[in-house]
């Protein structure tokens, strides 16, 4: 039976604005030495980090050998952080169990990722998962996502993912839908 193989945490669309100052050979307008507009100031002072919470399940999968099914009946409850370290680049690490709808546990993930946001409210990322428990293994597991963050820097999203295991010489295909919630400081 197909484990759940895959463990995630959406990042937040934070993506900072700058304001720009006029040239130094130019001369500055009054309109370039003014403060930021409130909208731009809370842009520049967007978050740096996140940590979040998500329950992972995967909709189909097709293994290397043997025929496609659909829904696995799994769940994966994840918690990571991120850090942004460009304005549209965070590195995150998420981690967290799977559990079988009638085998109970089936193992431990690891997932480091970097997260791409290419627009205020979409995001793609390149995670990779590593299955810890119970044996060694590794897989793509790239991924496209949506997300919603509040006044309050609460985020909710929705992430839907591309799975196939490589380390182990077995690739197989999953698809995995993540719903989450996050919180940026």
């Amino acid at each position: 039976m197909f484990t759940l193989r895959s463990s995630v945490v959406i990042a937040a669309v934070l993506v900072p604005g700058t304001v720009s100052l006029a040239h130094a050979d130019e001369p500055a307008s009054p309109a370039a030495l003014a403060p930021a507009p409130p909208a731009a100031a809370a842009r520049q002072a967007s978050p740096l980090n996140y940590v979040g919470a998500g329950a992972a399940t995967t909709l189909f999968h097709k293994p290397n050998a043997g025929p496609a099914s659909g829904w696995q009946k799994d769940i994966g409850p994840v918690v990571g952080y991120g850090r942004y370290i460009t304005e549209t680049i965070a590195l995150e690490l998420d981690l967290g169990p799977s559990f079988v709808r009638g085998s109970g546990y089936s193992g431990f993930f690891l997932v480091p990722g970097v997260v791409w946001s290419f627009s205020t409210h979409f995001y793609a990322a390149a995670r990779f998962l590593v299955e810890a428990d119970p044996q060694i293994d590794f897989a793509v597991f790239p991924g496209i996502g949506g997300m919603y963050t509040f006044p309050n820097q609460v985020s909710l999203g929705l992430e839907l993912n591309l799975e196939s295991f490589i380390g182990r010489g077995n690739p197989g295909l999953a698809v995995a839908l993540t719903p989450g919630i996050e919180y940026s400081f």
